[in-house]
C-alpha cells in the first residue's frame, strides 16, 4: 500500500553522546581510568571514574579505601572517604565481604564505574589532585560547584 503521507516515520533516536572525561589516567593491567566527575553538592565532594578494562579482566577484590584520597591542591589537606552514620564508606562498587574496600570486577575490554564521596574542601579552593593506588595521580582537578 502506499504510504500514508499524514503520518510521519519515527524519528531516529540517538543517545547523547559521552561527555568528555575531565582526565584520563593509566592504571593496572593497562585498564584507563577517565574521571568523569569532580563536583560539590552541599558539603560533599563527589569523585567518579569511568574504568575501561584493557585486554586483561581487571579484578582487585580488595582496594582499601583508606588508600583513595583527595588533596585540596590551595592548603595541602587531605581528605578520605565518607562514611555514613553507620560507618559504612559512601562508595561503590564496595566488597560485599569488606565494605572498607572497592571491588573491582572489569571483564576485559568492557567498562565500570567507580565512584567516592569525600568531605568538600572549602568553597576558596578551586583544584584538587586525586590519589589512587597503581593509578597514575589525578593533579590539579577543577572542582565543579
Amino acid at each position: 500500500p502506499p504510504p500514508n503521507p499524514t503520518v510521519a516515520p519515527p524519528e531516529q533516536i540517538t543517545p547523547p553522546a559521552a561527555a568528555a572525561p575531565i582526565a584520563t589516567q593509566t592504571g593496572p593491567k593497562g585498564s584507563q581510568w577517565d574521571l568523569s566527575k569532580v563536583a560539590v553538592t552541599g558539603n560533599v565532594l563527589t569523585v567518579q571514574f569511568n574504568v575501561r578494562a584493557g585486554d586483561e579482566h581487571l579484578w582487585n577484590p580488595s582496594l582499601p579505601l583508606s588508600d583513595i584520597s583527595v588533596v585540596d591542591d590551595a592548603t595541602s589537606q587531605r581528605y578520605s572517604p565518607l562514611q555514613d552514620s553507620s560507618g559504612k564508606p559512601m562508595a561503590a562498587p564496595l566488597n560485599t565481604q569488606n565494605d572498607k574496600k572497592l571491588k573491582l570486577d572489569i571483564q576485559k575490554n568492557s567498562s565500570g564505574v567507580i565512584w567516592v564521596k569525600f568531605p568538600a574542601p572549602p568553597a576558596t579552593s578551586q583544584t584538587v589532585s586525586i590519589n589512587i593506588p597503581e593509578v597514575a595521580p589525578f593533579d590539579g582537578v577543577a572542582i565543579q560547584r
